[in-house]
């Protein structure tokens, strides 16, 4: 069951989710039986609002009277329903109807703000429709109790379901990936999805070391990284350490690649769909179903491929913290569909990115994740703060024919590659994305130490 909380220690949970073998029995009638407790108890509990802001124990008693018994006010339909599973109900029936009333306060809050404007400036009044208390509810069961399952040997469990109108036992099998001792097993939840499949999600728990919050780990060793979403080398990763001098080096460095393979097929398929939408000239519900599935199959999957691989990066030279930029009003150009499709998912993979990177890192590892302002990261030099110079091919023969103090990139049987290079004005040059994943860094460390400065560790001092 549950963790109890202890001192210096904080719980983290995830979900185990697993597919649940059935042998042709039906749970569609527990999962309705469910939900339309749920809907029945919210229009209760909206003709008693009262009882709602009570102490749990209190609010389930004062509603169980209502609807319990011979003499209930509001004879519940199914009587039989386990005392746990109905609390259950109760209880989410209760936040749907506070998040409810929220909704509709704020509603009240803002048509009066947009009626005094409207009488300021002599102008016809329209009212927002105000927020409906749902009828319909689509929640899944929880079993909180072993009241309601049982006897779980990690490839099967009896579970307390509704068949034929009655409650019974049955015992399930169901198929799910192992995880570390560490983990705990909870509670489970049965979903039933549309298709007609049936999983059940296990909540795990364990025990993390507190950390004590970003402000805590100001000093510790950080993971910066640098998101391009147009080379082949998507993710810049660059591992931070301060000093007491308020000096920062770079202990080690990492580029993920192999993001230019993810991109063609993307760009292959969108471009599928594209000739067929041409070709149609009518779009229906379902069109091109099968591409998207692939595509966003794929999406899925590269966003877990390079968010496992930082993640475990930063673990395996003991960070404290991966820093990210908060990129999040990024929006596609106007142009062709494919183009503008392609540069949509190319934001979504970002945010996702960021996303299964920090749920991984701190469920796995206890690293937290942080973003900072991405406000010239890439325009600045985090050698020497000077300003970086973005040069073409012609550009670039000019500078080499007047400048001899060039020094080699790390790359020293490259070229120099505009975009991928950037030239300082003391004339060396720089990868510009391992220059920006210093910046983000260095934007962490000053959040404490605005004086905090990068400076290039002995042993990378030939790699700039």
């Amino acid at each position: 069951m549950a963790l109890k909380k202890q001192k210096g220690k904080r719980i983290e949970t995830k979900t185990l989710r697993a597919k649940l073998i059935r042998d042709g029995i039906d749970l569609n009638e527990t999962v309705q039986v469910y939900r339309d407790g749920v809907a029945f108890y919210i229009q209760v509990i909206n003709q008693h609002p009262e009882y709602v802001d009570l102490a749990q124990a209190q609010m389930r008693q004062a509603y169980e009277e209502l609807t319990l018994g011979e003499n209930a006010k509001y004879p519940f339909l199914y009587q039989d329903m386990p005392r746990d599973l109905r609390w259950d109900v109760i209880s989410t029936a209760c936040g749907h109807y506070k998040s409810w009333r929220s909704n509709y306060k704020n509603w009240e809050v803002s048509e009066a703000k947009r009626l005094a404007r409207s009488l300021k400036k002599n102008k016809k009044h329209s009212p927002h429709k105000p927020p409906l208390l749902p009828t319909e509810v689509f929640d899944s069961p929880t079993y909180y109790k072993y009241s309601m399952f049982k006897d779980d040997t990690g490839n099967s469990v009896i579970l307390k379901i509704r068949k034929n109108h009655n409650w019974a036992w049955v015992r399930f099998n169901y198929s799910a990936y192992l995880f570390d001792a560490a983990w705990g097993k909870g509670c489970p939840t049965i979903i039933v999805k549309r298709d007609g499949s049936c999983w059940i999600n296990w909540t795990l728990e364990r025990y993390h070391d507190a950390t004590g919050g970003l402000k805590a780990l100001q000093n510790e060793r950080v993971c910066s990284v640098d998101i391009d979403l147009d080379g082949d080398t998507i993710c810049i990763l660059s591992i931070l350490e301060p000093d007491v001098n308020s000096e920062v080096q770079e202990v080690a460095r990492h580029f993920i690649k192999g993001h230019a393979s993810h991109v063609r097929r993307r760009k292959r398929a969108i471009g599928k769909i594209a000739k067929k939408m041409n070709q149609t000239g009518i779009v229906g519900k379902g069109f091109g179903c099968t591409i998207w599935s692939k595509i966003t199959n794929r999406e899925k999957s590269e966003g877990y491929r390079i968010a496992s691989q930082i993640a475990e990066f930063a673990n395996k030279h003991h960070c404290r913290v991966i820093v990210f930029e908060h990129l999040g009003n990024l929006r596609p150009q106007r142009g062709k569909y494919s183009a503008r499709s392609n540069q949509k998912r190319a934001y979504w993979l970002k945010s996702k990115i960021v996303d299964n990177t920090s749920h991984i890192a701190r469920t796995k590892f206890n690293i937290l994740t942080s973003k900072v302002s991405p406000k010239n990261t890439s325009k600045f030099s985090a050698v020497d703060n000077s300003a970086l110079i973005r040069t073409s091919e012609h550009q670039l023969a000019d500078l080499l024919a007047n400048n001899e103090r060039i020094w080699l990139s790390r790359y020293n049987n490259e070229k120099y590659t505009p975009g991928l290079h950037a030239i300082a004005q003391n004339g060396y040059w720089i990868h510009s994305g391992l220059n920006a994943a210093r910046n983000i860094g260095m934007r962490f460390y000053q959040r404490s130490k605005p004086d905090a400065k990068f400076v290039i560790s002995k042993s990378l001092s030939s790699h700039v």
